[in-house]
């Protein structure tokens, strides 16, 4: 699943996302995904680590990836995910509408250029449950695990 997801987001945005974007929204999409039924989309095991959500599994698959489906390019210190040569179309991938409708939420809301567009984004993903369980209480280049179901628990407490 995490392949599709990330195809699903590059393609949608027409190959205009960065690393960082991609990375925050993979972590929305199993972050909504856990909230509202309990179980997250793909098998990472997020990580705090660096200021923000992470697993290593990610750069493998882009790697991976890079030259065909997706081209990893740098400018300056930006890394941009562009559509590959090989690119599909998002409906080749054959997700559920419902999928596709919790995703394409998560691209309209946060996809787009510029510094304003990206502090929103990493200042909505900070604000999350289990960011806010963990970043204050470590350092950035110390690895923790992050508990998605924070969130989910924080929505059934709001629900009464």
């Amino acid at each position: 699943m995490l392949d599709k997801l990330i195809k699903y987001f590059v393609y949608a945005t027409k190959g205009y996302i960065t690393k960082i974007q991609l990375i925050k929204f993979l972590y929305l999409a199993d972050l909504y995904a856990v909230k509202w039924t309990g179980k997250q989309l793909t098998e990472l095991n997020w990580y705090y680590y660096y200021f923000g959500p992470w697993h290593e599994d990610i750069d493998a698959a882009l790697d991976k990836m890079n030259g065909k489906e997706i081209s990893i390019e740098t400018e300056g210190s930006t890394t941009l995910i562009k559509l590959g040569a090989e690119a599909e179309n998002i409906d080749d991938l054959q997700l559920p509408i419902s999928l596709k409708l919790v995703l394409d939420n998560i691209r309209r809301e946060w996809a787009g250029a510029g510094q304003d567009k990206m502090k929103q984004l990493l200042d909505y993903v900070y604000t999350t449950a289990p960011m806010l369980e963990v970043k204050d209480k470590h350092q950035p280049e110390e690895k923790v695990r992050l508990n998605l179901q924070a969130e989910r628990e924080k929505l059934i407490t709001e629900l009464g």
